[in-house]
């Protein structure tokens, strides 16, 4: 799904006196063109997690694609011990006839892996 993210931007946003207060994470996604998109993974996260999953889900299943928009806001006080930085995931919410298990689960088959779009954040978090 990799291809579904073709833009990532990460801007960090600090207070007068240099101090971090937050970074924004804007995405442009390459979707079907009926799609409805809702995103997942900001607020607080556990302080073992190095890049923090930021989830883009969509519903289309058009042959037609178009441009999609999706922010995301990191505050710095959510930011684990260990993150480093995010990465971006592009889901289907719509499970396909080839991935569904006996249950009619979604699942990934032997050797799927989902990728993502990494990005670190800018600078040390002090």
């Amino acid at each position: 799904m990799k291809k579904f993210v073709p833009y990532v931007n990460m801007e960090t946003v600090k207070d007068k006196n240099g101090k971090i207060e937050k970074f924004e994470i804007r995405t442009v996604t390459y979707l079907p063109k009926d799609s409805k998109i809702t995103t997942s993974g900001e607020g607080a996260i556990a302080d073992n997690v190095l890049y923090r999953p930021l989830t883009i889900s969509y519903t289309g299943t058009s042959e037609d694609f178009d441009y999609f928009g999706a922010d995301f806001t990191i505050n710095r006080k959510d930011v684990g011990l260990l993150e480093r930085g995010v990465n971006v995931k592009v889901k289907s919410a719509v499970a396909s006839p080839m991935a569904r298990g006996a249950e009619g689960d979604a699942t990934l088959k032997d050797g799927d892996e989902e990728e993502g779009t990494n990005v670190d954040y800018e600078g040390g978090l002090v």
